[in-house]
């Protein structure tokens, strides 16, 4: 009988990503606020759910895969009775992603009744991208490094702007190209650690696995700079105020934590402040840049 593991759950609502979620449906309605000065909150309470148990039903079904495919695991599933407590923390992973993953159809459905079929490529997206997780998008590293940011940058923050206004506005897109490049940042530094653990994986397709430290500090570098010139050029154009100049000042923070990936390499998890400057930088620089929208 199924021993469902509350911890095994637990452990899926990773602070870090939801601060990003936080974040990116912050930097949706900060937007809605350049353009149109007003906000139902009724509406964003509604936004605000739907991406919560998205995220929710993603880390889930991603912790499943993580427990199914770990050595210990696959070895102990060898016997005939299999190892009870991996087999229930991998079924509670389940079950709980798969609770997760009808309320977020449930809520995706109330939505599209509520906001019109505008919002349906949202959600046929984003339960594309949550399916073919484990499947397909976590097996190939290209996919693995960009679709973070697909998935937190784009898809929360085009979603929550649709479902507060109605419609998709160019300024969205623009600046959720930002948070695009920092999200697959964070995700790219953070697997730095899981290299020994992911080359015990059959079918793993983490991109520093695959290409190895120096090509995804080359990648890293490249996303930190393509973050920090759009902020400037945004401004230079005049596409966004001159306060939104402030967004540059956690940006120093990535670059410290990309001297700490070419120091430390995969031994980067025993130097914990280097992660925790990526995590800064790819949090505070979108909330500032959502503030500046909000003040100009």
């Amino acid at each position: 009988m199924l021993a469902f593991r509350f911890k095994a759950v637990l452990r899926t609502i990773n602070l870090s990503y939801l601060l990003l979620t936080v974040v990116c449906i912050f930097l949706g309605f900060s937007a809605v606020i350049a353009n149109h000065g007003d906000v139902n909150g009724y509406l964003l309470i509604a936004a605000c759910v739907a991406a919560f148990i998205g995220h929710f039903s993603l880390c889930t079904f991603h912790e499943y895969s993580d427990l199914k495919h770990t050595w210990a695991f696959k070895l102990n599933s060898k016997k005939h009775h299999g190892h009870p407590r991996a087999r229930d923390q991998v079924n509670s992973a389940f079950l709980a992603g798969l609770v997760a993953l009808i309320v977020s159809l449930s809520c995706g459905l109330f939505l599209v009744v509520q906001f019109g079929l505008g919002i349906l490529p949202i959600g046929v997206i984003g339960l594309m991208v949550l399916l073919s997780y484990s499947s397909i998008i976590k097996k190939h590293p290209i996919y693995s490094l960009l679709a973070p940011g697909f998935g937190f940058a784009l898809l929360i923050a085009l979603g929550t702007e649709y479902v507060l206004v109605g419609q998709y506005t160019q300024l969205v897109w623009v600046i959720a190209m930002i948070p695009f490049f920092l999200v697959n940042n964070l995700w790219l530094l953070n697997n730095y650690g899981d290299m020994k653990a992911s080359a015990d994986e059959s079918g793993h397709g983490d991109f520093s696995m695959a290409y190895g430290i120096k090509v995804s500090n080359y990648v890293y570098a490249v996303f930190a700079t393509l973050a920090t010139l759009m902020i400037i050029l945004y401004v230079v154009i005049g596409y966004l105020p001159v306060l939104s100049l402030i967004a540059l000042i956690p940006m120093p923070l990535a670059f410290y934590a990309l001297y700490g990936g070419i120091k430390f390499g995969k031994n980067i998890a025993q130097q914990p402040k280097f992660l925790r400057s990526n995590l800064i930088a790819t949090v505070a620089t979108p909330a500032l840049l959502g503030l500046t929208l909000i003040l100009d």
